[in-house]
């Protein structure tokens, strides 16, 4: 039993000081607790190499909770993941964000998969796309937030489908014309 708890503090040491750069450790560890059976509790802090916050996350009871917060190396915010705590499962609200700070994309997560309705945005903030997973519906708005294209996953995959094939089609005529034209080209007098 002795040996496990050793060999679990020489990994969790040999871990963070893996993280460190110029001698400086990019983890605040000052408010992370771990309990005895080794579950982590508190914020944890990471930060770029010029001392810039990169990363604020949580932990209850091993986790996920609250909100973590990650940052450009400007400052700014890049995503907010908003963890329902109350969700048996991993459930949270994920916000994405350029480097102006301008919303890139919204939408829910559960175990890491994308559920639900995603919504993306143009670079001024204004909803431009909407892609409901679970009935596999994608709306394209216009700048004034008005419907312009309503259209099912379905249906835009055999539209794509379709478009493959005339290209391909294409593709093989024009190969066809200039293997033609070659051989006119061979045996013409002129």
């Amino acid at each position: 039993m002795r040996l496990k708890k050793l060999s679990f503090l020489l990994v969790l040491l040999f871990s963070f000081n893996l993280f460190a750069t110029n001698g400086k450790n990019i983890f605040n560890t000052s408010k992370l607790n771990i309990s005895k059976k080794g579950f982590l509790n508190g914020p944890v802090k990471t930060y770029y190499k010029n001392g810039k916050i990169k990363s604020k996350e949580y932990y209850t009871g091993n986790r996920k909770t609250g909100i973590w917060q990650y940052y450009y190396e400007n400052g700014k915010l890049r995503s907010e993941v908003i963890f329902n705590t109350l969700s048996q499962d991993e459930e949270a609200i994920v916000k994405t964000y350029d480097e102006k700070g301008v919303i890139i994309s919204s939408g829910k997560v559960i175990n890491g998969e994308m559920v639900g309705v995603w919504n993306y945005y143009d670079e001024m903030g204004r909803k431009l796309n909407t892609y409901d997973l679970t009935k596999g519906v994608i709306v394209t708005y216009s700048e004034k937030g008005k419907v312009i294209l309503r259209v099912s996953e379905k249906a835009l995959l055999n539209r794509l489908e379709e478009i493959m094939v005339e290209v391909n089609n294409d593709r093989i005529r024009a190969n066809e014309e200039k293997n033609w034209w070659n051989w006119w080209k061979a045996f013409s007098f002129v």
